[in-house]
């Protein structure tokens, strides 16, 4: 502990600036460091006087933190304080901010992330960085419920969260936030308030219920002792007292802790099934029910020690699971963090305002300032920087960020401030998606899920028949021993291990691969996936990264580069498809050098031709961009461009997989959409061959030679030219690969591949990729990828290395052993004791261990899965 003297003598410099006197105690100090935060202190401190003692501070941050928390009379934080502390936010970081926390009174923002108690009184959970030890604790607790209007602060030292509850009419959040910041702690509000109230107070009631089953466990089994060790020593009166103590004890317990098992059973009931919930009340309440009978009759067994030793152990397994699934949501709902609470956004008058980021709207203008995360998903306007994706993309490199270029809602803006166009906020940016992605992966049951629960009710049916013979055959051979025999047979295969073999390990793989960027977003894929043995690629987007590494144009004569650009992005206007991207991205570039701002006007009555092109008009006139026809008229177009002095050799393309030519043709004028060339229509006047580039995706060739060292077989279908497409398969090492398909092609050969026998887990990005995907038993999307490809995919990478896809094999094939080693134990357990249980050998109270203990070996068997290996952590966490 330091003494506030000890403190002072610790933190200065033998050189306190001139004029400035010092108290006694500040002579001759040990070591010059902040006062505050213990950080060095630099060439010129800062200082302020403390309770009538000069102090040394590394920064007017601290300085200020200081003063303000010895004007509140909580100078005891230093004596208490234990560690270091952070440095506080200084005087103009505080003015930045406190215009972004005001904003945050909006009611708008209010309803989303906090809790309306009603007259005016609101509960949030506040997110604080700085909280080191038990002193932080007691100082934002002292320093908050001090201001008026602050009704419950309290701080949870685990989970770094401030429980606020404040008088909305008295004091607002946003001066909460800055009252945090001025004692040098940095708030933010918690984006996840909502889930996370909700899982805490589930998690809260699980632990409380799982408690109060072990409390009563314990109460009761000392209570049963002296029956066990005394025997036939206690008299009746000592021998009931003991009774109804352990009734007392048992029968609220079973109300509260096993209130989850009988509500589950009604629900059963009265959807007219079986569930795993029906044994378990049977079970318990038919113990407790004959051993209250025998307490009342004043004679006759009792089992409320087994009761209460079955509700605990069974309740530990539960919970056991079911933060195993928390892990999972939480590991997903954490991106959500990245989010900034509040903006400064350009209204339509051109004025900039700060509001709520729930304010924002697609189409809206937002500044993202140096160091700060962007809000939105969206499209820069203006400035020039570099920015983090590493949390979503898995990019380990800064990216350049400029005029044109997209960002995404939680990365870093490194450098310069943006000005960002909203193209998606809220729900819609590439984040949330990933988010609800897993949410629905985690409430979507896989088909071996379903089984197990469709097993388990069987199982049910049969256990109670069980249940009722054995109640039969004791009945006439020995009456006496006929309730201990059918409480044993209903405790001991109680299907909790059954029902919990397949879920267990599936939220254990599901939470182990979200942690390395692969949502799972439906829960069949694992299963799938482990006995996949043929994988099926897509190229363009897929395998390469199809982003327009380069754009050359080659103009027919009377056309220039900046003419045939403008056409073709009108004419890929909108279109998500990597070459159209490659387009737009080019002509903007084009339109920037030549000092024009916006977007060319889109081309209206747009039609695609699957495979080929599209077609479009503008400004009366038909026009047709995509795959070069047959004829010279292409190197004819080369040759003029060789004839003007222009490089027509295609130099700077990798060959011979080096990009994808595209042709721009004009059909001449009309209203009336003419027949596209690819279909036998005219074919036109060309005015330009476009080339692009394309990229290999990073980790593609690894990932394939993974794949095929795990005995896969693989091949490659793409819309691309035949030459082009084995000339990338050879680069990556692939035997079999096929061009120039259409999506009906695409599909055809996966159904072609299925009726073989073979499992085909297909990879895609694009629209034309959406059959295909759909028709495969396990489909595999990019985060990135086309909505509709996304969408329906089974499983979605986060970010660009494929070097995931053989992580997602392995262990999909982890997960399958261990559901078998788990329903294996949980059919085997039930084989031996159930007929032991029926013939009398295990009494109820063994009944409950072996039971729980057999639930509780298939969580811990699952838990296995969400531990990553060593050799992952090279890329999955970079």
């Amino acid at each position: 502990m330091r003494t506030l003297d000890g403190m002072a003598a610790a933190a200065q410099a033998a050189w306190p600036p001139a004029g400035v006197g010092l108290h006694a105690s500040d002579a001759q100090p040990r070591e010059a460091r902040c006062f505050h935060c213990a950080e060095p202190l630099p060439a010129q401190p800062a200082s302020a006087s403390i309770e009538g003692f000069t102090r040394w501070f590394c920064c007017g941050g601290c300085a200020a933190a200081a003063q303000v928390i010895a004007s509140g009379g909580l100078c005891a934080y230093y004596d208490k304080n234990s560690g270091p502390a952070r440095p506080a936010l200084g005087e103009q970081a505080i003015e930045r901010l406190r215009e972004q926390w005001q904003a945050l009174a909006d009611p708008e923002f209010l309803r989303a992330f906090a809790t309306d108690l009603g007259a005016g009184v609101w509960r949030t959970l506040v997110a604080v960085e700085g909280i080191h030890c038990g002193a932080c604790v007691w100082l934002i607790e002292r320093h908050l419920l001090t201001i008026p209007g602050v009704r419950t602060a309290a701080v949870n030292y685990a989970t770094r969260r401030v429980l606020l509850e404040w008088d909305e009419g008295r004091v607002h959040l946003g001066e909460l936030l800055e009252a945090l910041a001025r004692i040098g702690y940095q708030p933010s509000p918690n984006v996840r308030h909502a889930s996370e109230v909700r899982q805490r107070r589930e998690s809260r009631l699980a632990m409380l219920r799982t408690l109060v089953a072990w409390l009563a466990m314990m109460q009761v089994m000392m209570l049963a002792l002296p029956s066990y060790t005394a025997g036939g020593l206690l008299n009746g009166a000592e021998t009931a007292i003991f009774r109804w103590a352990s009734l007392s004890i048992t029968l609220p317990a079973l109300l509260f802790s096993g209130w989850s098992f009988l509500g589950g059973s009604l629900r059963d009931l009265r959807m007219r099934r079986l569930g795993m919930d029906v044994p378990v009340v049977l079970g318990l309440w038919g113990a407790f029910l004959a051993s209250a009978a025998s307490v009342l009759r004043g004679s006759g067994p009792v089992y409320f020690d087994s009761v209460t030793m079955f509700l605990a152990l069974v309740l530990s397994a539960r919970l056991i699971e079911s933060s195993l699934r928390r892990r999972s949501a939480n590991a997903a709902d954490e991106l959500l963090e990245q989010l900034p609470a509040a903006v400064r956004r350009r209204d339509a008058d051109g004025a900039w305002h700060t509001v709520a980021v729930v304010r924002l709207r697609a189409g809206d203008v937002v500044q993202v300032p140096s160091g700060s995360l962007v809000p939105v998903d969206g499209e820069v306007l203006e400035g020039v920087g570099h920015a983090d994706e590493a949390l979503l993309t898995g990019e380990s490199e800064p990216v350049p960020k400029q005029a044109g270029s997209r960002v995404l809602a939680g990365s870093m803006n490194l450098d310069s401030p943006l000005l960002v166009r909203a193209l998606a906020a809220g729900q819609g940016t590439r984040i949330a998606q990933m988010v609800e992605l897993l949410n629905g992966a985690l409430a979507h049951k896989p088909r071996a899920a379903a089984l197990a629960d469709r097993a388990a009710r069987y199982f049910t049916l049969g256990l109670l028949a069980v249940a009722g013979v054995t109640a039969l055959y004791w009945w006439h051979v020995d009456a006496a021993r006929a309730l201990p025999a059918v409480i044993a047979v209903l405790v001991v295969s109680c299907p909790c291990a059954l029902s919990l073999a397949i879920p267990a390990a599936l939220a254990a793989s599901t939470a182990r691969l979200s942690r390395a960027g692969v949502l799972v977003a439906r829960g069949h894929a694992l299963d799938a996936l482990a006995h996949v043995d043929t994988w099926v690629f897509d190229k363009t987007g897929t395998l390469t990264l199809g982003q327009g590494h380069a754009v050359r144009v080659l103009p027919r004569e009377g056309w220039d580069e900046a003419g045939v650009m403008e056409l073709a992005a009108a004419l890929e206007q909108g279109v998500q498809h990597p070459l159209a991207l490659a387009i737009t991205r080019h002509a903007q570039q084009l339109r920037e050098r030549a000092g024009a701002t916006g977007q060319p006007a889109p081309a209206d009555q747009l039609r695609a031709v699957p495979g080929q092109g599209l077609l479009g008009r503008c400004q009366d006139r038909w026009y047709a961009l995509g795959r070069a026809l047959p004829g010279g008229d292409g190197e004819s177009g080369r040759a003029a461009a060789a004839s003007r002095g222009e490089d027509a050799s295609g130099a700077g393309f990798p060959a011979p997989a080096g990009g994808t030519r595209l042709q721009l043709r004009e059909l001449g004028r009309g209203t009336a959409a003419p027949a596209s060339p690819w279909e036998g229509g005219d074919r036109g006047r060309l005015l330009a061959d476009i080339e692009i580039t394309e990229q290999l995706r990073p980790g593609a060739a690894e990932a394939l030679r993974d794949l095929g060292a795990r005995a896969a077989s693989m091949l490659l279908l793409s819309g691309d030219k035949p030459a082009n497409v084995r000339a990338w398969a050879e680069r990556v090492g692939l035997a079999e690969a096929y061009g120039a398909m259409l999506p009906q092609d695409k599909l055809g050969r996966v159904r072609e591949l299925q009726a073989q026998g073979r499992r085909v887990a297909m990879v895609g990005d694009g629209v034309n990729d959406a059959p295909t995907l759909g028709a495969a038993q396990v489909s595999v999307s990019f985060a990135n990828a086309a909505p509709i490809a996304r969408a329906g995919a089974d499983v979605v990478l986060g970010f660009d290395d494929m070097r995931a896809l053989p992580l997602l094999v392995d262990v999909a094939r982890r997960t399958q052993r261990v559901m078998r080693q788990n329903m294996a134990w949980a059919l085997g357990y039930n084989a031996v004791f159930v007929p032991l249980a029926a013939a009398g050998s295990i009494s109820p109270l063994w009944a409950a261990v072996g039971m729980s203990g057999s639930s509780l070996l298939v969580v811990l068997n699952s838990a296995r899965l969400a531990w990553a290996h060593r050799t992952e952590a090279a890329w999955t966490h970079r």
